[in-house]
């Protein structure tokens, strides 16, 4: 007896549950759903292409403060990561973040590994004065810092490698913007 009962309820409760939602619907409610979108959405307001916005690569924010790149370029030089003749522009390209590029020049440099292979494992773009003994990328595709490092030194410790290089950059821009 009690299935059957059952079986009586949930067609009731169904069309119970139908019909209110059908009377819940008010007539301007009507007017909007003959439009072309719903009321809560507007693509303005919802953008997913903001989601996915970056800033200036590092390229572009060196050539906006030229008080940062001289300031950073003669701070590297005097800790001996770079030569006196580096362009850090040059050395910056295809970077997407200040930060990255300095983690990876300090990176090589404490590691002593070429910074040419260092940038294309790290920016997945091969830069056109690459020695024939780097390896790339094996997808084509960028990789983490410490990936590269754990690729191309692996003796090394590479989370602890690129923690410090990381860090000691993040420091080298504060400096360098006061």
């Amino acid at each position: 007896m009690n299935s059957s009962y059952r079986f009586l309820f949930a067609p009731a409760l169904s069309l119970c549950l139908f019909t209110a939602a059908g009377f819940a619907q008010t007539p301007q409610e009507d007017k909007q759903s003959a439009s072309s979108s719903p009321r809560w959405y507007n693509p303005t307001r919802y953008n997913p292409v903001k989601l996915f916005h970056r800033g200036p690569t590092a390229v572009e924010q060196l050539a906006s403060n030229d008080e940062l790149e001289h300031r950073l370029t003669s701070q590297l030089q005097a800790h001996g990561v770079l030569t006196k003749d580096a362009n850090l522009q040059a050395l910056c390209s295809n970077f997407q973040a200040l930060s990255g590029c300095i983690s990876t020049v300090r990176a090589s440099h404490s590691l002593k590994i070429d910074f040419s292979c260092l940038k294309w494992d790290v920016t997945g773009i091969k830069p056109s004065s690459v020695p024939d003994s780097c390896a790339g990328p094996s997808d084509g595709k960028a990789m983490s810092l410490q990936k590269a490092i754990a690729i191309l030194k692996p003796d090394a410790d590479a989370k602890v490698e690129a923690t410090n290089a990381l860090n000691t950059a993040q420091n080298d821009i504060k400096d360098a913007n006061s």
